[in-house]
C-alpha cells in the first residue's frame, strides 16, 4: 500500500564556549517548533520520546529542551545478580560488582556478563529523557572492546565511557589507553621492548583519534605515517592486567627515543616510563584533524552519514573549532549541532535507518509499553530484548563485529542501510506485532503497546482522520501520502464504514471506559492499524 519505500537502493552564560554565528555555520535553529521538530530532535538524541515528552518539549521549546537533555543524570546504581542462585559469593537480587569471580563454578561468568547488559539495556529503557544513553552507544561503538568475558572489565570500561561521555576526549583516550578491556581487546598487554604489538598504537591513530587521511607515498597516510605507528607502539610498550588492573612493567618498556615522522613534526619522545602513554595522546591531539575526526564521526551519528564539501566546511569546521575552544570536552560541539538550523533542515528528517536498538526501544517507549514495576522482572525483560531481538537484529553491547564498529557507520556506500537485510526485517516485524498484540511475556506477565492511554491523549480520538494523523505524527518521521491514510482508514479501522461509526462507536466507550468488551473492541481496530502503520518502510526511519 506504501509508495514509499527505505531506498535500500558570543561567550555563553555555560561554562563553555561556542559562538552560533552565521559564520561558524552553526547557525541555531530559530523556525517553528512543533510535534515534528520536537520529535525529531528527541528521536536523534534519545532512544525515542513518548507522546508526552514531545508535547512537554513543545511548550517548552529548543533551549529548554536541550537543557534537560543534557542534564546530569542520575546514578546509575550497580547491576545485580537476578537469577543465578549458586554465585557462593552474591545472592539474587544482590551487586557483583567488586566480589571475586570464584573460579569453577559453572555458569557464574555468564550470568554476570547477562546481569551487565540487562542493566545497561534497563538505563537505555529509562523514561527520564537524557543523551546519556546514545551517546553512551556511540562511544561503545567509537571505542570498540569485543570478546572480553571478565564482567568486572566490561563494567569498569562502561563506568569510564559514562564518566566522560560528553567530557574530555583527550582525557578518555588516555584512561581507555590502560583500560584493562582495551588492553586485552587490542593485545596492548602483550606489548613490549622486546616484542613490540602495534594494534593499539594502529588503532588509536586510524580509528580512534585522527583517521586515516588519503595514502599519499609509501606508508604515508596524510595524518600518519607507518612510522608512526611503530614508534607509538615503542612508547606504549609495558602494559599489562595484573589482579583485574592495569599494571606497568618497567623492564618491558621500550626506553628508548621514539622518532616520530613529519606529521608529526618530527616530534622525539623520550622514556618517561609509565607516563609515556600520556605523552602519546597529548602529541597525537596536538593535531586539529582529531577534532575534525570526532566531528564526523559525531554527525554520522546523529544527522546524516553524506558529507558533503559545504557541510565539511560549514558543519564539521565549525564543530571541530569549538571542540578545541573547549579543551576537547565533547558537550558544547554536541549542543551545538543539535540546536542548529542545520540538524533541524528538513532534508534530514527521515534520513537515517533506524538502528535495531533504536527500533526496538522507541517502539516500546512511544508505544508506552509498561515496564515491570519490581528491579528483578525488568532484568528480565532486559534480557529478553538483549536475547532475542538485540543479538538477532546484529545490534548489541559486546557483539560488535569488528574493532571498526558496526559497518552502518562507516562503510561506504550503503552505510545506516547496513541494517536492512533479509534476515533482520522479518525479526522487526515479528517485535512490532509481537508487542502490538502483547504477546511478549515477562515472568508471567504479558507485555504490549498501551494503545488506548496512548491515544486518550490524542486532542479528536473520536475522529478518525485527526486519530491516524496523531498516530502517524507520533511514531513516523514524516507524514503519510492521501492514498495511504485511505487505505488505513477504510480498509483497515473501518472497513467499508462511514467516519462516524467510528465516532459512535469510540465516545461509546469513552463514556464506558469498565466495558471491557467496548474496550476490546476499539483495541482490536488500533491493533490492526499499528500491525499495518508500524510495519510500513517509513518506520524504519527516523
Amino acid at each position: 500500500m506504501s509508495n514509499s519505500t527505505i531506498n535500500l537502493t558570543k561567550k555563553s552564560q555555560s561554562k563553555y564556549y561556542f559562538s552560533p554565528s552565521d559564520d561558524l555555520g552553526l547557525k541555531p535553529y530559530s523556525g517553528e517548533w512543533t510535534q515534528k521538530e520536537a520529535a525529531h530532535l528527541l528521536r536523534r538524541a534519545t532512544f525515542g520520546p513518548n507522546y508526552d515528552q514531545i508535547k512537554a518539549s513543545i511548550q517548552l521549546g529548543l533551549q529548554k529542551s536541550i537543557d534537560i537533555l543534557f542534564s546530569t543524570p542520575a546514578e546509575p546504581g550497580l547491576p545485580i545478580n537476578y537469577y543465578f542462585k549458586d554465585d557462593p559469593e552474591v545472592p539474587v537480587g544482590e551487586t557483583w560488582v567488586g566480589k571475586k569471580v570464584t573460579p569453577n563454578v559453572q555458569g557464574l561468568v555468564p550470568a554476570r556478563n547477562n546481569s551487565l547488559s540487562a542493566w545497561i539495556t534497563r538505563l537505555m529503557l529509562s523514561d527520564t529523557p537524557n543523551v546519556i544513553e546514545k551517546l553512551m552507544l556511540f562511544w561503545h561503538n567509537h571505542l570498540v572492546i569485543s570478546n572480553i568475558f571478565n564482567p568486572n572489565f566490561k563494567y569498569s570500561y562502561i563506568l569510564l565511557l559514562r564518566k566522560y561521555a560528553l567530557g574530555d576526549f583527550r582525557e578518555l583516550m588516555k584512561k581507555i589507553t590502560i583500560e584493562p578491556a582495551m588492553l586485552l581487546y587490542l593485545n596492548g598487554n602483550e606489548n613490549t621492548a622486546t616484542a613490540p604489538n602495534e594494534n593499539y598504537a594502529r588503532e588509536v591513530l586510524e580509528l580512534f583519534t585522527i583517521g586515516k587521511g588519503p595514502l599519499v607515498g609509501d606508508g604515508d597516510y596524510t595524518n600518519y605515517t607507518e612510522q608512526d605507528v611503530v614508534e607509538l607502539a615503542r612508547a606504549l610498550s609495558g602494559w599489562t592486567v595484573r589482579q583485574g588492573k592495569a599494571f606497568f612493567r618497567s623492564n618491558k618498556h621500550d626506553k628508548g627515543q621514539k622518532q616520530l615522522s613529519h606529521r608529526f613534526n618530527d616530534t622525539v619522545i623520550n622514556n618517561l616510563e609509565e607516563e609515556e602513554y600520556k605523552k602519546v595522546i597529548d602529541i597525537i591531539f596536538e593535531q586539529e584533524e582529531v577534532s575534525r575526526f570526532i566531528s564526523r564521526q559525531l554527525y554520522i551519528w546523529y544527522v546524516n552519514y553524506n558529507i558533503t564539501d559545504d557541510i565539511e566546511n560549514n558543519v564539521i569546521e565549525p564543530m571541530a573549532k569549538i571542540i578545541r575552544d573547549n579543551n576537547y570536552v565533547i558537550e558544547p560541539a554536541l549542543k551545538a549541532l543539535l540546536m542548529s538550523d542545520h540538524f533541524f533542515n528538513e532534508c534530514n528528517h527521515g534520513e537515517m535507518v533506524k538502528s535495531p536498538m533504536d527500533f526496538t526501544l522507541s517502539l516500546i517507549k512511544t508505544g508506552n509499553v509498561p515496564m515491570p514495576a519490581e528491579e528483578i522482572p525488568q532484568y528480565y525483560l532486559a534480557n529478553y530484548l538483549n536475547r532475542q531481538v538485540f543479538k538477532k537484529m546484529e545490534q548489541a553491547y559486546f557483539f560488535i563485529p569488528s574493532v571498526a564498529g558496526w559497518k552502518a557507520y562507516y562503510q561506504e556506500p550503503v552505510f545506516y542501510k547496513f541494517w536492512i537485510s533479509s534476515v533482520t526485517l522479518p525479526l522487526r516485524r515479528n517485535i512490532v506485532n509481537a508487542l502490538v498484540d502483547k504477546r511478549v511475556k515477562i515472568r508471567g506477565v504479558k507485555l504490549g503497546l498501551e494503545l488506548l492511554d496512548i491515544i486518550s491523549k490524542f486532542d479528536s480520538p473520536e475522529n478518525p482522520d485527526l486519530l491516524l494523523k496523531s498516530f502517524t505524527d507520533l511514531f513516523l518521521p514524516y507524514d503519510l501520502t492521501e492514498e495511504q491514510y485511505e487505505f488505513l482508514k477504510t480498509q483497515v479501522l473501518i472497513p467499508g464504514l462511514p467516519d462516524y461509526e467510528w465516532t459512535v462507536e469510540y465516545n461509546d466507550y469513552k463514556n464506558n471506559p469498565n466495558d471491557t468488551s467496548k474496550a476490546n473492541a476499539i483495541n482490536k481496530k488500533l491493533q490492526n492499524v499499528c500491525k499495518i502503520l508500524l510495519n510500513l518502510p517509513e518506520n524504519q526511519l527516523m
